[in-house]
């Protein structure tokens, strides 16, 4: 595959997360979510906070596999993040589900 591919995918990869993240992180201010307690609103930011490191890290370890390596399975580090964002969408259905 091509450097170009790379960089598509990667930019499509931080965008679209990013957004993600910084949507997530609006949501969680805004008046009308939950009121939550403070471990709960600490956990939600500590996941949102590490989503967005991995997105930075999967970026940077397909690029190293790529260059680095010459390996054809790059595309695998970009599934780093899915991880925490199941994970993070558990854990805010969790509490979700606790208020309504």
């Amino acid at each position: 595959m091509s450097i170009w591919l790379l960089v598509l995918i990667s930019f499509l990869h931080i965008t679209i997360g990013g957004a993600f993240s910084l949507g997530f992180l609006f949501y969680i201010c805004a008046e009308n979510s939950p009121v939550l307690s403070k471990f709960e609103n600490t956990a939600l930011f500590t996941l949102l906070i590490a989503y967005s490191a991995s997105l930075l890290v999967s970026i940077g370890l397909a690029i190293y596999f790529y260059v680095a390596l010459d390996s054809e399975s790059y595309y695998l580090c970009f599934s780093l993040s899915w991880g925490l964002f199941v994970l993070l969408l558990g854990y805010w259905t969790y509490i979700s589900a606790k208020f309504s």
